[in-house]
């Protein structure tokens, strides 16, 4: 795992996916990603009785007994067409309204590199500031126990639901799903790429899906291309008036 800045300096996580554990959800370990971080700042209370920091700053609470806080921050982020709270986001403002262990999280972090790891946090708070440009969000977390490294799954391929897709000029858009391949692999990261913008435009891109609305009369492609492996889905849409 990347060990990110020193003690008490935020990393920059544009790069990373963190995702909650969503455990209400049916079926095991439905992970939902957050979107929308920019920062991430760890930290630990004091240093150990040495003067020594030790270990990596993951593994300090759990060897030391020590306090541990979390501070991932960054920008109010959701939905445009529905007005909804990005889910991600939505999941850790619901745990900061509990107390004890009903505020329990578990977050999935993958770095740059792929390295990933769960751990345990009890979300202490969250807040939210308005200006003129965006609205401002951070969460406070306190690390609960030790991380768990978990071992790298490479992507094999990503697995559109149709490869090929009809619609309207100016009529309703279309949801479009997709997984990778194994579902379980470390970097699910991703990008859309249209070729023909004049035809189709993307938008409402969550971690299974986006939406495709159809502008003028032609073909356009979408791909869906991992960061990691380069492995490509296409999608041929065809727009008719």
């Amino acid at each position: 795992m990347a060990k990110g800045r020193k003690n008490g300096c935020p990393t920059n996580i544009r790069d990373w996916q963190i995702s909650i554990l969503d455990r209400e959800a049916d079926g095991e370990d439905n992970w939902v990603c957050i979107r929308g971080l920019k920062t991430m700042t760890r930290s630990v209370d004091s240093e150990t009785a040495d003067g020594s920091a030790g270990t990596d700053l993951w593994e300090e609470p759990y060897v030391t007994k020590r306090s541990a806080v979390l501070k991932l921050s960054g920008k109010a982020v959701g939905c445009i067409a529905t007005g909804e709270t990005d889910p991600g986001q939505g999941l850790l403002d619901s745990y900061a309204k509990k107390a004890g262990c009903m505020a329990d999280a578990t977050l999935k972090f993958v770095d740059p590199y792929s390295h990933a790891m769960v751990a345990d946090f009890i979300v202490a708070s969250a807040e939210k500031e308005d200006d003129d440009t965006e609205s401002s969000v951070s969460w406070e977390l306190r690390q609960v126990g030790e991380a768990e490294e978990l071992p790298y799954v490479p992507v094999q391929g990503i697995a559109l639901e149709e490869d090929t897709l009809s619609l309207q000029v100016g009529g309703d858009k279309k949801t479009v799903k997709f997984s990778f391949v194994p579902e379980n692999a470390s970097n699910r990261r991703f990008r859309v790429q249209v070729s023909g913008k004049q035809v189709a435009a993307v938008s409402d891109i969550t971690d299974s899906g986006f939406s495709v609305r159809a502008l003028a009369e032609g073909t356009a492609t979408i791909v869906v291309i991992s960061l990691n492996g380069q492995k490509t889905a296409s999608l041929t849409v065809n727009a008719e008036g």
